[in-house]
């Protein structure tokens, strides 16, 4: 028998139902019960057909036991007549037995005559699926890149990949509010849309990040549209007939099939952040001597990635020693990461971490560090009761906001006294916006974890870091110290370090200390402690133990 499909055949119906992969249309004769769903419905959650009799029944089936009833009330009140409107959040079984969490609109459209019947029309939106459009930009996004990127895979073509970003964001949102933000995201994203229209694919992917995929082009061709896009950042941004000055930095990688998705991506921040840091916003290839994108290093980072995967297996942790200034006794040590696999060997961490440091895997790798640090030295808390522990923190943990879980975690597994941590801030922390690393830094404080920041004094931003982060130690970096008894510049950047130290109760430590002489003429400054091989290289936890038992 044929289903009755009475004011639910309508090709506005099937165009609505096309615009979205996790938005589903629906609509339901009220007389008849009978609905009519998205046939992207039907395929993901295995629905009968696209037209069903007594379809909220049958939805209700998929709904989970816990959420059932609840959406059986609301639903009987709307088709009862008691409101107009329904709005409900539940968990759905698809078709491979998965739950997914959706969210639920409708609204009671009244017929106009007794001919016309009333209408039951909505929207389901699968939240386990997402939109393939940034809604801040009205660009792709990091889906649609991936989406393209197997397309590339597939076809076996090369292409020129551009990631470009916005350099020292977080001043416009603390100047201007995060408002303002967004409409100078909106218009750098329209403006570049413009540029790349027609030459390539342009996306919008995480934070003040975007990405042009250009087939056919040469490195030439691309470089030169860079340079288009930094004039228009800098001079053709307004916001509300307001002019913003931007400047922005542009990492270089040249796919080819060596490459995966994870890989690819990886060595485009590596060159952005070259860029960034290191020339002034000038686009960085990505083909370098320790890191050239050959088919060896690209197999090197899998490699990698899969350790961690794998319960980071050939990670392992080398202790550096901290001694007291005044005595040169054991106060602490610093963990440092290295890496041991066959086929690779040892491998250097100044190779691998700048790497790793970029790739969302880092999150789970660092928190393996802290857990086993802790681990480690906590025997060593039975004779050294007042020994700290450092551990360096980087930008890719200290952005996620699963971050402050993961600590306290970890703390309460390993039993450490947070007393003993102190948690060193890397150089690419100072990047988060000031009001987030205010906060976080002082929750982390609030839990009795000390607060360090590591290589003080490289980049412009380590004293502004002082007028408002609490901070318990600063690390002077390596490079004012060594050679320091023939350099007077930076006698005087050390001096004015440290008595700036003192004033606000900060301990500084000097890393770099590799022989005696160097070390006494350094006892001049107000220094809490030293780093260095001449106490010691970094050495396993065993070694650790036998030197300092």
């Amino acid at each position: 028998m044929e289903v009755d499909k009475t004011g639910l055949d309508s090709r506005v119906f099937a165009g609505f139902a096309e615009t979205s992969n996790r938005r589903y249309v629906y609509i339901c004769n009220m007389k008849t019960y009978v609905s009519r769903w998205s046939e992207k419905a039907v395929k993901y959650f295995g629905l009968p057909s696209e037209y069903m009799e007594n379809g909220a029944e049958l939805w209700a089936e998929r709904i989970h036991p816990e959420d059932r009833e609840r959406y059986l009330q609301d639903l009987y009140a709307v088709f009862s007549g008691a409101k107009d409107r329904h709005e409900m959040d539940y968990r759905v079984m698809n078709k491979d037995g998965e739950y997914v969490m959706c969210t639920c609109k409708g609204v009671v459209i009244r017929g106009e005559n007794d001919d016309e019947p009333d209408l039951f029309v909505g929207a389901i939106t699968n939240h386990s699926i997402h939109d393939n459009v940034d809604a801040t930009t009205n660009l792709y996004n990091i889906f649609e890149f991936r989406q393209d990127f197997r397309g590339l895979k597939a076809s076996n073509q090369s292409a020129i990949i551009l990631m470009m970003g916005i350099n020292n964001f977080s001043e416009i949102n603390d100047v201007y509010g995060y408002e303002f933000g967004d409409k100078v995201l909106r218009e750098f994203g329209s403006e570049l849309y413009k540029i790349i229209n027609g030459q390539g694919r342009l996306y919008r992917m995480d934070g003040v990040r975007f990405v042009g995929c250009f087939v056919d082009k040469e490195v030439d061709q691309i470089k030169e549209l860079y340079e288009r896009i930094k004039y228009v950042a800098r001079h053709k941004v307004y916001i509300d007939g307001v002019r913003v000055a931007i400047s922005v930095s542009a990492g270089m990688v040249l796919y080819n099939d060596d490459y995966d998705e994870h890989s690819l991506l990886s060595s485009a921040r590596y060159a952005f952040e070259k860029s960034k840091h290191d020339y002034h916003g000038e686009v960085v290839l990505f083909d370098n001597s320790t890191m050239s994108n050959n088919r060896k290093n690209i197999e090197l980072m899998d490699a990698l990635r899969k350790s961690i995967l794998n319960g980071c297996d050939g990670f392992y942790l080398c202790y550096q020693p901290i001694v007291d200034a005044t005595d040169e006794i054991l106060i602490g040590a610093e963990a440092l990461l290295r890496w041991y696999k066959e086929p690779y060997g040892q491998m250097m961490p100044g190779i691998f971490i700048p790497w790793l440091e970029n790739d969302p895997s880092f999150f789970e790798l660092g928190n393996w560090i802290m857990k086993q640090a802790m681990w480690e030295c906590r025997p060593v808390l039975e004779k050294y009761p007042n020994f700290v522990l450092n551990v360096n923190i980087a930008y890719t943990q200290l952005s996620r906001i699963q971050f402050r879980d993961a600590v306290i975690e970890i703390l309460n597994e390993t039993g450490f006294p947070p007393k003993n941590l102190c948690l060193e801030l890397t150089e690419r922390c100072r990047q988060l916006e000031r009001g987030y690393l205010q906060n976080e830094v002082a929750f982390l404080r609030s839990l009795g974890i000390k607060i360090a920041i590591d290589d003080f004094g490289t980049g412009f931003s380590s004293l502004d870091l002082l007028s408002f982060l609490s901070v318990d130690t600063m690390k002077i970096d390596r490079g004012f110290i060594s050679g320091i008894q023939n350099n007077p510049a930076n006698q005087a950047i050390v001096r004015a370090i440290t008595e700036c130290a003192s004033d606000m109760d900060v301990h500084v430590c000097m890393e770099g200390l590799e022989d005696r002489e160097l070390i006494d003429f350094v006892k001049q400054y107000s220094v809490y402690s030293y780093q260095g091989y001449y106490f010691s290289k970094p050495i396993t936890m065993k070694e650790f133990v036998e030197k300092y038992n």
